[in-house]
């Protein structure tokens, strides 16, 4: 069993930190989400209904 404090421990937390850091995510880029629901419009009962489905589908869920 490896400890929390071995080496390997040390260097895998440094490796993801390190690689995390990296990324240069920009907080400017577009919540595609919000977007998504700005592109909307809800003038029915059907289509508060296509949002619902929309947030139930597994697929959707899992890719945003």
């Amino acid at each position: 069993m490896i400890s929390k404090d071995s080496e390997h421990e040390r260097y895998k937390s440094e490796f993801l930190n390190e690689y995390f850091e990296n990324l240069n995510i920009s907080t400017n880029e577009p919540d595609w989400n919000v977007l998504i629901l700005q592109a909307m419009s809800f003038i029915n009962f059907q289509d508060c209904k296509a949002l619902l489905d929309m947030l139930e589908d597994e697929d959707y869920g899992i890719k945003n």
